[in-house]
């Protein structure tokens, strides 16, 4: 983002302190953080339960910025110039929004339960063969993090892919009439933030809040096979396109190919053409239909589509494999976790056919609530059922998997940890060449240092 100070005054609709000249200064990008400050940026000082930015206005300074905003009582004196506001975090917003028409972008948002940031990687990946593509870096999806996604975009973008998450109801709402979406995606209703929500059915109307800011003229996709989302979306006047495995969708995927670690290929019954996939797991199945149908809908053939699949860059700890020091595969999913999510890679685990042993570290689920003991036993009766080799967790929540699971009729062994350094010396002791080890929790579980100390931080793709 490259603005006057008098531009920025106006779209956030503050006032700016400083002389005349000031009026005319450019400024180039914004930053809310002093330590990652650039010079000529515009400081945003944000105020947190435990920190206000406002106080490290010397820092911006020394750092290079060019301007800040401001919302509290002005100062006796200041090193850069000042533009007042009511609130920051608002005007980050509303200087979003304005950068986002002022580049006249297409605009694509992805939201959903779970592979809301793998759908995103494919769709950028995909729309990159032919256009310029922005998309969110990191977890960058939230109030915060969509705004500066946004403000992050350079001049020349065509195609905007952003992601937007969310832990309580109204948050997508904002987001959207921030993002103002030309396409919005959903992947799936899982359980993730049941803790606030209470049930899936009010999970699946704030996701479909992503609506609220969706152009008259804008196109929906969705996991067609799901019910909440079929309801829900019976009577919607906008296109809505949906895909998944069951007969009804628009686009179908047939034929599919589980190819272990090599990933999947199916056949898209909308297309008529096979594609492959470097990705493993069914679940991905339906993340890449997406992708295909967002392509298809800013005018890429099926080749073009192709070439997108093969160059994506997945973000990290999603389905990350990497050889052990000890010569066991280990299959980092450590990002985050739900019920869903934790089902569908044990699915994936007990499809690889490669590997005599078949072994998944499983961690905490977080934010479920009310439910939370009984989801994760959930879990580990299903881990039983599906033929996993052994069964290790670490966590508190983690013992009640374990004590399903050992509940469960089967020959199934279960291990539970009490520290990372227990499990780590355990599973480097046991594993060799023949076991493939899934590990799997929410993001509070920390689960990649498990991996780390197996793998020494070394990844293969």
């Amino acid at each position: 983002m490259q603005k006057t100070l008098n531009e920025i005054e106006q779209q956030v609709g503050g006032k700016l302190s400083g002389g005349v000249a000031d009026v005319h200064l450019l400024v180039d990008g914004v930053s809310t953080d002093t330590r990652k400050m650039k010079e000529n940026q515009l400081y945003i000082p944000l105020q947190g339960e435990r920190f206000d930015g406002h106080d490290f206005l010397q820092a911006a300074a020394d750092q290079g910025a060019a301007a800040a905003l401001w919302a509290k009582e002005l100062p006796a004196h200041s090193p850069i110039p000042l533009i007042q506001v009511e609130d920051t975090l608002v005007a980050l917003q509303d200087l979003a929004a304005a950068w986002r028409r002022e580049l006249g972008v297409k605009l694509v948002a992805v939201t959903g339960s779970n592979g809301k940031t793998t759908t995103k990687d494919l769709i950028s990946a995909v729309l990159g063969v032919r256009y310029q593509v922005h998309r969110t870096h990191g977890n960058l999806n939230n109030h915060i993090g969509l705004p500066l996604t946004l403000l992050s975009m350079p001049t020349g973008t065509e195609v905007a892919v952003v992601e937007m998450g969310m832990s309580r109801a109204g948050e997508i709402a904002r987001l959207s009439e921030i993002a103002t979406p030309d396409t919005a995606v959903i992947t799936n209703i899982g359980e993730a933030h049941l803790e606030f929500f209470g049930s899936r059915e009010a999970i699946a109307d704030a996701k479909l809040e992503i609506r609220e800011g969706l152009s008259p003229d804008g196109v929906l996709f969705v996991d067609g096979d799901e019910p909440l989302l079929q309801e829900r979306l019976a009577a919607e006047e906008r296109k809505v396109v949906r895909v998944g495995f069951a007969p009804g969708n628009d686009d179908i995927a047939q034929e599919l190919e589980l190819k272990g670690t090599e990933g999947i290929a199916f056949r898209s019954s909308a297309a008529g053409t096979r594609f492959e996939l470097g990705m493993m797991g069914r679940h991905n199945t339906v993340n890449a239909l997406l992708a295909i149908q967002v392509g298809r809908h800013y005018g890429l053939v099926e080749k073009e589509i192709q070439t997108g699949l093969n160059r994506v860059e997945r973000s990290g700890m999603r389905l990350e494999t990497a050889i052990a020091s000890n010569g066991m595969t280990v299959v980092n999913d450590a990002y985050n976790a739900s019920p869903t999510a934790v089902r569908a890679t044990i699915d994936l685990l007990v499809s690889l056919e490669d590997f005599r042993e078949k072994w998944v570290l499983l961690g905490d689920i977080l934010e479920l609530g009310d439910q939370e003991e009984a989801l994760h036993r959930e879990v580990g009766r299903y881990a039983a059922e599906q033929g996993v080799t052994r069964l290790f967790t670490l966590g508190e929540r983690a013992r009640w998997i374990a004590d399903a699971a050992g509940e469960t009729e089967g020959t199934l062994a279960v291990t539970h940890f009490s520290t990372v350094e227990e499990a780590a010396r355990h599973l480097d002791q046991d594993g060799d060449s023949s076991v493939v080890l899934l590990v799997k929790g929410s993001r509070g579980a920390r689960l990649e240092r498990v991996v780390d100390h197996l793998t020494k931080g070394e990844k293969r793709r």
